[in-house]
């Protein structure tokens, strides 16, 4: 099956965008593959921007990271690793908390900028001022100041937990000085402190130079590095004929590229396929509701039908692949049970309710789930209706217009759960319309962002993930495994963290 088109901001937030297939878009793929120093890689997205404070889906971040280091970085095992910032370390005094980075000596940007402390600072006020800035929020309440000649200090009245891992994804890419103060114009070109630079940029294809002044002499393994945004036809084609060292690619595709020599690598990512409620909207204004349509979906079913076993039935706020993700918990808040769902509606008073599910037009992953929830919520007493509309209008509808009571989407496509979590789940979030408030996921939030301990902080979320389900707050559907097909002539590939963000670092095609 086809899937997700590139639905640039409007996505931003409900994930409408995931990785485990095409877009409706493409272009032709590029000649050649295998030992040859070019590294040749099938993108989800199409590139609209390189400016690392205005990129409107953060799965393009695949796109700039070539070009900009950031602070830190976030390794494919989800440990967080230094970059330009070599060390840190937390604590509290009688400001508040605070976290200590240590900086990278030595570097320059292209445009012979020294990298320093007032880097930093000129960077985090851009994120936090520049119109439309997409790191804003991330960075919102942050300050930073010099605290030595290579030292800077963060601070956040609410905590620092979370900013090591949110410092390693745009929010903590690092533009030079001179750019930020000229206001110069990145969304072609670059003035980052990367393994690579930015040779050509094609409708639907980047080609980055090897940068031979880095820092790490092995982060960039091939002389060249080609980003080609591809149709799944087009990938298959160019899996065919070996003209693509790695790409992502939906499950249908996994046999084809089998046969044609290349090694599928499956794992789990971040991303978690859920539906969202306005609960101040009829009928999910009643928890009864929102339990009943929980309980009338056979997740482990729609696994099976729809992704061919290649996914994880999820009962809870995070993905799977997550880290933060309860395993023992599983399905126990939501366990398949029609009886109960249809009676919940006739207690609640809701049989013959109207609903709208609004879903994004032609990802028809989205769509499939949505039809499948219709269908089974017609079968306790709904009368459910899906709206395919275009990326922005499911934003607009249901966080803006607040005109229907449903949305499709796919969350965890953050560097640090805290943004998921401030997004989806807490009073303010964009994508809670309703406003519900769950004491328990508040608290748990507010602790976890307080905690500097980052296995402590799974354990926290591993709590919050649970207790979401307390009020049935949304419907968390399922994780599904995405596959990599990856050349025989590749070396030093791993799956990312996330399915969304690839890493290219030590890998050579």
């Amino acid at each position: 099956m086809k899937k997700h088109l590139a639905v640039m901001a409007a996505a931003m937030g409900l994930g409408l965008v995931s990785a485990c297939g095409g877009g409706s878009g493409g272009g032709a793929a590029t000649t050649g593959s295998g030992a040859d120093g070019v590294l040749k890689f099938g993108a989800v997205l199409a590139d609209t921007t390189l400016d690392p404070d205005l990129i409107p889906v953060r799965q393009m971040v695949v796109y700039t990271q070539p070009l900009y280091d950031s602070l830190t970085y976030l390794a494919p095992d989800h440990s967080i690793q230094p970059m330009l910032a070599t060390k840190w370390e937390t604590g509290e005094d009688d400001k508040g908390p605070y976290l200590d980075m240590t900086l990278r000596e030595g570097l320059t940007f292209p445009d012979g900028t020294a990298f320093t402390p007032k880097t930093v600072i000129a960077n985090v006020q851009r994120s936090q001022t520049l119109k439309q800035s997409t790191n804003a929020a991330e960075l919102a309440g942050v300050t930073v100041e010099e605290s030595g000649p290579s030292m800077v200090r963060f601070r956040h009245e609410a905590g620092v937990g979370d900013l090591p891992r949110t410092l390693a994804g745009p929010a903590g890419m690092m533009i030079s000085d001179k750019a930020v103060a000229d206001g110069t114009d990145l969304t072609r070109q670059s003035v980052g402190i990367g393994p690579f630079t930015l040779q050509t940029v094609q409708p639907n294809r980047v080609v980055y130079k090897r940068n031979p002044k880095y820092w790490d002499s092995q982060a960039a393994a091939s002389e060249t590095l080609e980003l080609n945004y591809l149709t799944d036809d087009a990938k298959l084609n160019a899996i065919r004929t070996g003209d693509l060292d790695v790409t992502v690619i939906p499950e249908q595709m996994a046999k084809a590229a089998q046969d044609a020599g290349y090694k599928v690598d499956r794992a789990y990512g971040t991303e978690n396929f859920s539906f969202s409620f306005n609960t101040e909207t009829k009928p999910f204004d009643d928890p009864r509701v929102r339990e009943a349509v929980n309980l009338a979906v056979d997740r482990q079913a729609v696994c099976t039908g729809l992704f061919q076993g290649q996914c994880e039935p999820t009962g809870q706020f995070f993905a799977a692949g997550t880290t933060q993700y309860d395993k023992e918990f599983g399905l126990k808040a939501v366990p398949y049970d029609l009886d109960k769902a249809k009676k919940l509606i006739q207690e609640a008073g809701a049989t013959g309710a109207s609903v709208e599910i609004v879903t994004v037009a032609g990802n028809q992953i989205m769509e499939q789930l949505a039809s499948v929830v219709q269908e089974q919520m017609n079968s306790i007493g709904l009368k459910a209706s899906v709206s395919p509309v275009a990326p922005p209008q499911v934003v607009g509808k249901f966080t803006a217009e607040k005109s229907v009571a449903m949305a499709v989407g796919a969350s965890g496509n953050t560097f640090d759960p805290s943004a998921t979590v401030a997004r989806y789940v807490l009073p303010k979030g964009l994508y809670n319309p309703g406003g519900y408030t769950n004491d328990e996921v508040v608290k748990l939030a507010a602790e976890a962002v307080r905690e500097t301990d980052q296995a402590k902080r799974d354990e926290i979320y591993k709590k919050l993930s649970v207790a979401v389900m307390d009020g049935f707050q949304m419907v968390p559907i399922l994780s599904v495994k995405s596959g990599y097909a990856v050349s025989p002539a590749v070396t030093g590939w791993q799956n990312p963290w996330s399915q969304a963000f690839p890493t290219f670092r030590g890998v050579k095609g």
